[in-house]
């Protein structure tokens, strides 16, 4: 049987990190199965931990949309649903009132778990 990848449907994920602070950006660039970015609105679960393997979850200040998506609350300051906007895109500005090293986890709609780069707080 061949495999057929579902169109229009996030395989991949990238992320961009802001500056060092109390308060940081995370935007998250959903990929389809080539690489390529999405071009259509798409659900995915984050989950915030203190490790780099994304086993150790850690409860965060608050977060909220920066400026692209829709968010919903699974778990409180630890897990999220985020809805991109119709260009594969979620932003959501991240507090955190201790001093921490913590990774953005995604898990995607084949169940993948893509790790952000550390987001190194400094309340």
């Amino acid at each position: 049987m061949e495999w057929t990848p579902e169109i229009n449907c996030a395989y991949g994920a990238t992320f961009t990190i802001g500056a060092v602070g109390a308060t940081m950006t995370c935007t998250l660039q959903l990929k389809d199965y080539a690489g390529n970015a999405l071009t259509c609105k798409n659900a995915i679960s984050i989950y915030f931990t203190s490790d780099a393997a994304g086993n150790e979850t850690e409860a965060v200040t608050s977060v909220a949309i920066a400026t692209n998506g829709i968010i919903y609350l699974i778990e409180t300051l630890k897990a999220y649903m985020l809805i991109t906007e119709n260009n594969g895109i979620a932003a959501v500005t991240i507090d955190n009132d201790a001093a921490a090293d913590l990774y953005v986890n995604a898990i995607l709609p084949n169940g993948k778990v893509v790790t952000s780069g550390v987001m190194a707080f400094n309340a």
